[in-house]
Order: C-alpha cells, then sequence, then structure tokens
C-alpha cells in the first residue's frame, strides 16, 4: 500500500529540513503552488522559489495539522528574515493536496501586508 499523505507530507517537510534534494520525490512533476505573493506551476519553478525563500525562514511553529481525505491542512507560525534585518511573523495556513503518493498542489493563505511592505 502507498504512503497516507500525512506521510507524504512528513517526507516532504523531513527532506526541507535535511537541506537536501529529498524532498522532491514527494513533490509531483506538475505540482502547482499558489500562495498570497507567488504562484507557480512545475517541479522545477518550484523549487526556484523554495530556494529563494527557505534561507529567510529562521523559526517556525506548528499550531495545527490534520488529514482529511486526500489533503492535509496546517496552521504555522513562521518568523521570516527580511532583507531589511527586520523579522515578519507569519500565521499560515497551507493546503497540501496528495494523490498517488506525491503532492499535488499547495496553497498557502495568510496577511501578506507586511510581507509585501518589506519586499517593496
Amino acid at each position: 500500500m502507498g504512503k497516507t499523505p500525512m506521510e507524504v507530507y512528513q517526507a516532504f517537510g523531513q527532506g526541507l529540513i535535511s537541506g537536501t534534494d529529498s524532498w522532491k520525490e514527494a513533490v509531483a512533476k506538475n505540482v502547482m503552488f499558489k500562495g498570497p505573493v507567488d504562484e507557480v506551476k512545475g517541479l522545477e519553478a518550484f523549487a526556484k522559489l523554495n530556494e529563494s525563500f527557505m534561507p529567510m525562514i529562521i523559526g517556525n511553529e506548528m499550531k495545527q495539522v490534520l488529514e482529511a481525505g486526500n489533503f492535509v491542512i496546517t496552521q504555522v507560525i513562521m518568523d521570516i528574515a527580511m532583507p531589511s534585518g527586520k523579522t515578519v511573523q507569519l500565521d499560515m495556513s497551507e493546503w497540501y493536496e496528495i494523490k498517488d503518493g506525491k503532492i499535488q498542489s499547495i496553497k498557502i493563505y495568510y496577511d501578506a501586508e507586511e510581507f509585501r511592505k518589506e519586499m517593496a
């Protein structure tokens, strides 16, 4: 039997934390990513987006994580180090759609106003 959506999500998270490319094994080649600031399609574009964003994360706290059907839904508080030197805290809701053992889409919701101001 294949991995549950939660197991795929956990493999993705562990891969990101490891600093290796192992997280890519959990992501579909045609993955769709949509957030308040960016929208990309495909593993290559998503990897590029991750390369610029991941180093900015200086802390995170998982508040909730649940599996519902083909989805893993999280609430995460992330501390982001902005280029200005300021730290912005984002309260994010993430929706991972997982089918056939791969993340098919990721939708992230958060109030991006302060993030956008800092990036301007």
